[in-house]
Order: C-alpha cells, then structure tokens, then sequence
C-alpha cells in the first residue's frame, strides 16, 4: 500500500512523497498533520493542537477524535487503512477546489512499441553496397552479356529481367567468363524480388504480431473479446 500512498502524496503535492515510510510512526503522524493543515483543513488553526503534538502519548486520542469528526468510514479500521482514506478525501477535495485546471487533463497514454522482427533470412542482411555483392553483379552481368552501369543494382535489374525470358543465357566464349561456380548465379537471381517479398512477410507478421498482443485476443477461440 505504500506506493498508493507515495501516488496520493504525489498528486497532492506533498514535499517528499518517495521517502515516506508508514510504518514510521512519527512520519505517519507528520502526514495527518500535513493533510489537515494543507489540504483538509477541517478543524480552525487552534482546534489542531492535538495533531500537532506527535511527539505526545494523546495525540492517538486526538487522531481517533479527528477521524470520528469527520465520519471517516475507515475510523475502526487499521492505520493505514485510515491514511488512505484521508489521502483519497483530501484528493478528492484538491480536485473540487481547483475542477477548472483539472477536468480537461488528459492521461498520457504509454505508446505501444511495434514487435521486433528478428529476421533469418541472409537476403535481409545482404549488403548491396559491399565490393563483394557488386564483384558478384559484375561477374554474373558480364556472363549474362549485361552492360556496364554505376549502379549495380540497375544491372542486377537488367539480369533478372534476361533470365526470366531467357534462363540460360550463352556467355561469351572466352575462358576468362566461364562459369566456374553456378552457385553464384543461384545466389543473386532474383535477389531484389525475394528481399521485396521478405519485406512484405516481415510488415504482415509485424500486423499479426500486434494484434496477437491485444489482451482481449483469445486465439484459442479464433476470436477478438469475449
């Protein structure tokens, strides 16, 4: 119940909410003190001399009178169950003094973060920049017969364009060209339209993904709520 009483102590601006302890005794009295001479302020200044006095033996006697005095329900419950009860009159009392500053506040509502989507595909972690992806463009281009261009994805295009009307193109015949590993060519066919593909996979599982998380999801019943 502490942190219901740091939260309260917090909204009604008390000095030092985080360090109150209430199974401090003089603390706690020190907090019926400050609620009545702050906030609640039922009695007149005088009439607060009982409280005021929490280093007396009566002051248990003028607190149990001050509970009674203002119809507490919790007056024969226990300690804490009595300071929460202050704690609540007093907010609710805080807002009735001050309903123009209050009654338009709105709760920050704490954003959702997106699912991470940890990919295996090695096509998502494919470099197209790296000297290697454009020495493995400029190889494949050349046996396709694809011409030069800075871009090795613009020639990278070309090739899936060749070899999808023409899957095995007759490179030129020089030994310099002669495919060594048809793995390479594997490797990177199709290599831009499987990352784009990979893509729209990743964006779906992310929506999936997210409307899994709803606490009201029952996936077992195939359904949304109750």
């Amino acid at each position: 119940m502490s942190n219901i009483f740091k939260l309260k102590l917090t909204a009604l601006g008390h000095p030092n909410p985080e360090n109150f302890n209430c199974e401090d005794e003089k603390e706690y009295r020190s907090v019926v003190l400050w609620l009545e001479d702050q906030k609640i302020r039922h009695y007149k200044i005088e009439e607060r001399e009982g409280l005021r006095n929490i280093d007396n033996d009566a002051w248990k006697e003028a607190y149990n009178n001050y509970q009674k005095d203002l119809v507490s329900p919790a007056s024969e419950g226990s300690p804490n169950e009595q300071l929460n009860w202050l704690l609540s009159y007093a907010v609710r009392l805080e807002y009735a003094d001050n309903v123009e500053k209050y009654k338009n506040a709105k709760v920050e509502q704490p954003k959702q973060a997106a699912p991470n989507v940890v990919s295996s595909n090695p096509l998502d972690n494919l470099d197209f920049t790296s000297p290697a992806f454009k020495a493995g463009v400029e190889r494949v281009s050349t046996l396709a017969g694809v011409g030069p261009h800075p871009d090795p994805k613009f020639r990278l295009s070309a090739l899936t364009k060749i070899l999808k009307t023409n899957p095995h193109p007759d490179p030129p015949k020089t030994d310099m060209n002669l495919i060594q590993q048809p793995a390479d060519v594997l490797k990177l066919l199709f290599v831009q339209d499987l990352r784009d593909l990979q893509t729209k996979i990743n964006e779906a599982l992310v929506a999936v993904q997210t409307v899994t998380a709803d606490p009201r999801t029952d996936t077992k019943l195939g359904r949304v709520g109750r």
